[in-house]
């Protein structure tokens, strides 16, 4: 349990830098982040913060951090102050944690914090965004993609502020699939370890979720004017993921974010300059009303992996170009851009080249961005329904939904 430190009587610090920090910091402690205006306990405004000297106000070994080296003139201004919750601030100062809490981590903390609330509360109103999540249970492991975790990939990535005035967070929506049936791991144990096939309750279940928050609650906020941009993360089963990008469609401006795994993080890194660009290749015309389309972005999908049912149907491929299929190929907004250009010049070729197939079978090694933005990019009236496969175990594809 951290110790509460000591109160004692020790110079006051000047309106102007109280105000000074509290501004800057947003009312919100700058190490947790925890809103410093309102009571937890009643709806009456309260003030929670405390101000926390990083360099110690006194040039003394009492003094947390004291004997840092720095003017003591300057220690009384709001640049060596931080703005902090009754519990952060009784941390950073105890004795048994203050090694942690070194001056430079302090201040990188601070101008983090404040950096952030100067970017968010310079946005105009119209840069509203609503965070979208949906989480499954990817063959059986689960993964952090936490409220907070969507909101800093957000403003990281972007000149948008997470806010929606009809959630109860304010900031967004969650899609949890994560206690449906079928959202388990794998039977057996060890390499003897086999993960079966959801079943097609667990699908229709699955998007009637997907449903009542698309068509209800994003639906609703669109129409009532709360709803203009929707950022979506989402982890979860590719064929889910196609079906989200139908639902989302061109009906809302949408930005798709990644997880990136090397960097373990949501967040769009600025360029490459150069981004991944993407090629699709078409078999000659047939006069069959079916065809086959094998996706390798993040891996590699091989005509013999898919049932021998349909390896009699037109092939259709979409790859990079030039590069070979990775996990991280795309790893920048421009490159997603590059997919998803490529994807409408694919569907604009096949409905001139292959009018007459109306149901295309899709085998996808997609990231998850490319196969939300697959769904979102197909026009519904003209374009062929699609059939979607799950990769349930090495080379072995059970059909999922149809999406029309």
């Amino acid at each position: 349990m951290t110790r509460r430190r000591k109160v004692g009587t020790r110079p006051q610090l000047k309106e102007t830098e109280k105000r000074r920090v509290w501004v800057r910091s947003g009312g919100r402690c700058a190490i947790c982040n925890r809103d410093l205006l309102d009571g937890n306990l009643t709806s009456e405004p309260v003030s929670l913060g405390e101000l926390a000297h990083i360099v110690g106000q006194k040039n003394s070994p009492e003094s947390p951090r004291g004997l840092a080296p720095y003017s003591v003139s300057k220690r009384d201004l709001a640049e060596n102050i931080l703005l902090a919750c009754g519990d952060c601030h009784a941390e950073i100062d105890d004795p048994i944690s203050i090694d942690l809490f070194t001056v430079e981590k302090l201040r990188q903390a601070k101008r983090n914090h404040e950096e952030r609330i100067k970017h968010v509360t310079g946005l105009g109103y119209d840069r509203r965004t609503v965070v979208l999540r949906m989480v499954g249970m990817l063959r059986g492991r689960p993964l952090e993609l936490s409220q907070r975790t969507a909101v800093e990939a957000v403003i990281a990535s972007s000149d948008r502020f997470p806010y929606f005035k009809l959630s109860y967070d304010r900031v967004g929506v969650e899609i949890d699939l994560r206690r449906l049936a079928g959202e388990s791991p794998p039977t057996g144990a060890g390499s003897g370890r086999r993960e079966l096939a959801p079943t097609s309750e667990y699908y229709e279940a699955a998007k009637s979720i997907i449903d009542e928050t698309i068509d209800g609650v994003l639906n609703d906020g669109l129409q009532k004017g709360h709803v203009g941009h929707v950022s979506v993360f989402a982890w979860t089963r590719l064929p889910l993921l196609v079906y989200l990008g139908r639902k989302l469609g061109d009906g809302y401006t949408v930005d798709l974010y990644q997880r990136h795994q090397v960097e373990d993080s949501w967040a769009w890194a600025p360029g490459p300059l150069r981004p991944v660009e993407f090629t699709f290749d078409t078999p000659p015309a047939s006069d069959g009303a079916e065809g086959v389309l094998l996706a390798s972005v993040s891996g590699t999908v091989h005509e013999s992996e898919i049932p021998s049912s349909l390896r009699n149907l037109p092939i259709f491929r979409i790859s990079a170009a030039g590069e070979k299929a990775a996990g991280g190929i795309i790893d920048s907004k421009a490159t997603l851009a590059a997919f998803r250009k490529t994807l409408r010049e694919f569907f604009g070729n096949l409905e001139r080249s292959h009018k007459n197939v109306t149901r295309l079978h899709l085998f996808g090694a997609l990231p998850m961005s490319a196969a939300i933005a697959l769904g979102r990019v197909r026009e519904v009236a003209i374009q062929p329904a699609i059939v979607t496969y799950d990769r349930v175990e090495y080379g072995v594809y059970e059909p999922a939904i149809e999406i029309r």
